[in-house]
């Protein structure tokens, strides 16, 4: 697993989320899903997928001490009053509280339960039961109606400040611990957009190394090929190049008006590409220009090899404005970086060859098919190959695609 390959390559061990659990947040009634270090996602719209991701963005927020519209915003998570948070199935009766835990691979596990009430919503959630185990399945940190306790200690603790922030504070505790709830504080859902990866428009929720919409995209780029040596720099731009293939190559710099009108908004520093095609001394064009291919292949590699980037991340609609193929070859490239370089990720996508670039024999890639039941709650359910080879043998390269659009992997809408 992770935490070994990671000490193998002489870094510190990545404390990812093993096991996510759910309970009674939107159409997510009672899930429960043992993650790898990738993970893809597989749905109709309204399935739930979305859901999944902004789930642990909450668990997130409350790892960091506070669940208001602001820090739910920064993991990219849409605020929602609470009628639409808590589950409310037709003919079932409705609780009063969201629970989610997450669990790392060294077992240090951390669990919120958060209520608002439905009629008089407060801007923020309160804490109603919260609890912090360490990799032996000790106690680091608990409250409910008994009382809050911070290493074995009474403490008292607003109920809508987090127990597990004040943990993380703490000298006492215990590596794996903090460094799986810094991971979860850390945790974003990007979905970038084009006009913001145009650098055009501002990204609203901006963040290290890129925002969440495709902000700073030009910045994050150039900390790769400035500040991290030359074999980082080498890997960065062979990767690209092999997705931007019109292009010579491309560079970071100040913005020029001989490449941009003066009528287009410009930040700090601007992508430029030289395109093979064009003579030289008129072949550079600057990211308003360019493909939103390109600059969506540019922007997921920033995030699966940027130091800067969270360990823990998710991308919403992982295949937008790619080609099929170049999908495929991507998901290839995304994947072997984010595992030789220490990032979880979980991905949704509607493209079917996004599933023939999965290495699904390994498994710290697992590809997940998100369904609703006929009571409308969202079943997840892993769809395991087990002998990648010969099931191409069989049906071919494309063989995991063509299975899932025949409808035979599940995650398809039933009424088409």
């Amino acid at each position: 697993m992770a935490r070994q390959d990671a000490k193998d390559r002489g870094h510190a061990p990545v404390e990812i989320v093993s096991r996510l659990e759910i309970r009674d947040f939107k159409s997510l009634k009672e899930i429960a899903i043992d993650l790898g270090q990738v993970n893809v996602l597989l749905g109709a719209n309204g399935a739930g997928k979305s859901s999944l991701l902004e789930a642990l963005g909450i668990l997130g927020a409350a790892a960091s001490g506070r669940v208001d519209d602001q820090a739910l915003l920064r993991r990219g998570v849409r605020p929602g009053v609470p009628e639409l948070y808590k589950s409310a199935f037709a003919g079932e009766r409705l609780g009063n509280f969201v629970r989610f835990t997450a669990t790392a691979v060294s077992k240090t596990c951390y669990t919120a339960t958060l209520t608002n009430p439905i009629h008089r919503p407060r801007p923020w959630w309160v804490y109603s039961h919260e609890q912090v185990q360490d990799s032996a399945g000790g106690s680091v940190a608990s409250r409910g109606p008994n009382g809050t306790r911070i290493f074995s200690d009474s403490a008292k603790v607003e109920n809508s400040r987090s127990v597990a922030s004040l943990v993380r504070a703490h000298g006492d505790l215990d590596e794996p611990t903090r460094s799986f709830l810094d991971g979860l504080d850390d945790y974003a859902i990007f979905s970038p957009t084009t006009p913001v990866l145009r650098g055009i428009v501002p990204d609203s929720a901006p963040r290290n190394p890129v925002g969440l919409f495709g902000g700073q995209l030009p910045e994050a780029i150039a900390m790769i090929l400035d500040g991290h040596g030359r074999e980082a720099r080498r890997e960065f731009l062979d990767r690209a190049i092999t997705f931007v293939d019109w292009a010579k190559g491309f560079e970071v710099s100040e913005p020029s008006r001989e490449v941009m009108s003066p009528s287009i908004p410009t930040s700090r520093q601007a992508l430029l590409f030289r395109d093979r095609y064009m003579r030289s001394g008129r072949n550079k064009l600057s990211a308003y220009d360019a493909s939103e291919g390109a600059l969506y292949v540019l922007f997921a590699l920033v995030l699966a090899l940027n130091a800067q980037s969270p360990r823990i991340f998710a991308i919403d609609n992982f295949d937008h404005a790619l080609n099929p193929r170049t999908a495929r070859g991507l998901t290839s490239v995304f994947v072997d970086a984010c595992l030789d370089h220490g990032r979880q990720a979980l991905l949704t996508t509607h493209s079917p060859l996004v599933l023939d670039g999965l290495p699904l024999d390994d498994d710290r890639v697992r590809l997940f098919a998100i369904d609703r039941d006929r009571r409308g709650h969202t079943e997840v359910r892993r769809i395991e190959v087990r002998d990648l080879t010969r099931l191409k043998k069989q049906h071919g390269e494309f063989a995991l695609s063509q299975l899932w659009v025949s409808g035979r992997l599940g995650g398809m809408p039933t009424s088409v």
